[in-house]
């Protein structure tokens, strides 16, 4: 076999190290030491201060050391579990058809399944743990059912475990059985609720005054910390295979860090605010700060190439021990005074509301405000990659999407949005914005459409799908084609108003802020679903002819009627231990604000309903106006070509 010289006075590239096991072996040994190290120490310089501020006897040394370290273990295998699949959907080669994942992408979320199953050991064993460090370590609560899950529900954090490790569990079986592309875009979806779930119930929902904000700054770090690092484990995992599309690989990746990083850093430095609250030099502090160092430090690769491959990984993983230790101290902020307000909302009531104060700002929203921003951005850049290659795109349609984005943030942020946390009248206010005005507007953008003119095929290797392929196999799933079947649709859209207020659902999610952003997330989502079979303007997995759309519009009317009518007559108050709890002065009778709320549902849903009868009719007449030309042009096609023949027969005959 001959062999090809290099050109001489050139020296040929060097191959890359191979990876050496036993190195990396050493130094995760000497980080897991530095980790129980640190544990050590800071646990014996809190001593039991934190217990007694809380009023509860303080547990054994040993409970108190495992605790931070089982918390280090679930923050590792959640961030490798959603980074894996993260890298698997959008980093790593895909295939998004029949034929399933690529080599990698299966690696990946076998990766990912794994790491989900210690995910789900570990967040199982936090569930106890936490339930004797808040019960100050009685061993008796574990030996009564009854009063282990007493605690675990008036705890709050050990039902965050519980959550975590069951999504976590679902995660590892969805893992083990999948082939396919689509099946890992689901496995993401209880990842990411197994990785919000212990954040939105740990200090960050305890802290008072403030905790609102913070839940969602700290939702929005921790989903972005775990893609980050999990995508950065898989990078690692590529480059050691040495594939030929590393350079593709490694530019994803890049822009998976240029959006987690900033996001996590900023998001701590909030949540560090209103944790700390000024006791920067305390022991909680200190391990904040070094916290945020280590995530900045892990960012720096990005900024200078040059840094060891390793880099990232090694801060990132380290950032997990003060991140622990945060996790199991007691922040400052903690010990602050807060009013019931604080306590139950995150922050205190001007006074009564009045017409100008609901319509100017009010509390910010820190999720819908970004995932408006986000949206509009996106639209828009879509928008503008059109207008670069030529491409008309109706400028209707692009003020429709940005009034939706705009109304869906006035009516969360605005100070309709503050006081729709604390008053039920109110809160039917924002409901029927965003169930009903906020989807029409954002159907009629078209934004599916905009994205699939936008968005230019994939021109590499056919594994190497880009996001219009990812869009279009999503479009063509079966779980596309159940939830937009029109029967779903309506079940879920009306069947939800009588589902929520109608049983302890929204009783039970009232003192919680991710409740309200839960509730804020469903209206919109099965508003959009309903209203983009009526009048979508982009082409719904099943379509239906104008008269079944206008019939499906018809058969919501008295559902909805009847929903408002029997809020207005309903003489339980929905809610009673929540805004009695509050005990707002300018709100005495409760039943008398409910009827109210009642009162907005049956009339507000009157008028979208009427902008979608127009814009259907609309859209009918457009249609009928579309084929009838069409069928001219049919037609005189057939009249041209007859008159042709009769020609050509006169020719004949002479």
């Amino acid at each position: 076999m001959s062999t090809t010289a290099p050109p001489r006075g050139r020296t040929p590239p060097a191959d890359p190290a191979p990876p050496r096991p036993a190195l990396r072996v050493a130094v995760a040994l000497a980080a897991a030491a530095l980790a129980v190290v640190a544990v050590l120490l800071a646990v014996g310089a809190w001593g039991d201060a934190p217990y007694r501020a809380l009023g509860v006897s303080a547990p054994s040394t040993a409970l108190r050391l495992a605790v931070p370290l089982v918390r280090a273990v679930v923050v590792l295998a959640a961030g490798l579990t959603v980074g894996s699949l993260v890298a698997a959907i959008g980093v790593l080669p895909s295939r998004t058809g029949a034929r399933g994942l690529s080599a990698d992408g299966y690696a990946a979320v076998r990766r990912a399944g794994t790491a989900a199953a210690l995910w789900a050991l570990a967040a199982s064993v936090a569930v106890p743990l936490t339930v004797l460090v808040g019960t100050g370590g009685d061993p008796a609560v574990l030996g009564s059912p009854a009063g282990f899950l007493a605690s675990v529900g008036a705890l709050e954090e050990p039902a965050g475990f519980l959550v975590a490790a069951v999504a976590a569990g679902v995660v590892a079986v969805m893992c083990r059985v999948t082939f396919s592309w689509r099946t890992a875009v689901g496995a993401l979806v209880p990842a990411l609720l197994a990785v919000v779930a212990p954040v939105a119930t740990g200090h960050v929902a305890s802290v008072g005054a403030g905790h609102d904000i913070a839940t969602d700054t700290a939702v929005l770090a921790a989903v972005a910390l775990a893609a980050w690092f999990g995508t950065t484990v898989a990078l690692h995992r590529h480059r050691a295979r040495r594939r030929p599309d590393g350079d593709v690989v490694a530019r994803r990746w890049r822009r998976v860090a240029l959006v987690a990083g900033p996001v996590a850093f900023v998001g701590l430095v909030v949540v560090d605010l209103y944790l700390v609250r000024g006791g920067w030099s305390t022991l909680y502090g200190g391990i904040a700060i070094a916290a945020l160092v280590l995530v900045a430090l892990a960012a720096a690769p990005l900024l200078a190439p040059r840094l060891p491959p390793g880099w990232t990984l090694t801060t990132l993983g380290l950032a997990v021990v003060p991140a622990g230790l945060a996790a199991s101290g007691l922040p400052p902020g903690l010990l602050r005074p807060a009013s019931a307000q604080e306590t139950l909302l995150g922050y205190d009531l001007p006074g009564a509301p009045s017409v100008l104060g609901l319509l100017g700002p009010g509390r910010v929203n820190v999720l819908v405000d970004v995932a408006c921003l986000v949206l509009a951005g996106l639209y828009v850049a879509g928008v503008l990659r059109l207008r670069r290659r030529g491409d008309a795109w109706p400028p209707g349609r692009t003020t429709a999407w940005l009034a939706g984005c705009a109304l869906a943030a006035w009516a969360t942020t605005s100070g309709l949005g503050e006081y729709a946390m604390a008053m039920f009248s109110v809160h039917m206010g924002t409901h029927m914005l965003l169930s009903m005005l906020v989807p029409i507007l954002l159907v009629l953008g078209g934004p599916i459409t905009l994205a699939l003119r936008a968005l230019a095929p994939s021109r590499g290797e056919p594994a190497l799908d880009g996001p219009r392929e990812w869009l279009l196999s999503l479009l063509g799933s079966p779980v596309s084609r159940v939830l937009t079947h029109p029967v779903v649709a309506l079940v879920v859209f009306v069947g939800s108003f009588y589902a929520l207020y109608f049983s302890p659902i929204y009783g039970a999610a009232l003192p919680y802020h991710w409740g309200h952003q839960l509730m804020y997330l469903h209206f919109v989502v099965t508003g959009y679903l309903f209203f983009w079979l009526i009048i979508g303007v982009d082409r719904a997995p099943r379509t239906l002819p104008h008269v079944a759309r206008l019939a499906l519009l018809l058969a919501s009317t008295p559902f909805h009627a009847f929903f408002g009518v029997a809020l207005f007559g309903d003489d339980t108050v929905i809610g009673q231990r929540f805004f009695g709890d509050l005990a707002l002065p300018w709100v005495p009778d409760l039943l008398a604000d409910q009827s109210l709320g009642g009162g907005v549902a049956w009339a507000a849903g009157e008028v979208p309903l009427l902008v979608v009868v127009i814009a259907l009719l609309v859209q009918w007449s457009r249609h009928d106006d579309r084929e009838g030309a069409r069928h001219d042009r049919h037609g005189d096609a057939e009249l041209a070509a007859y008159n042709a023949m009769l020609a050509d027969l006169a020719h004949r005959r002479h």
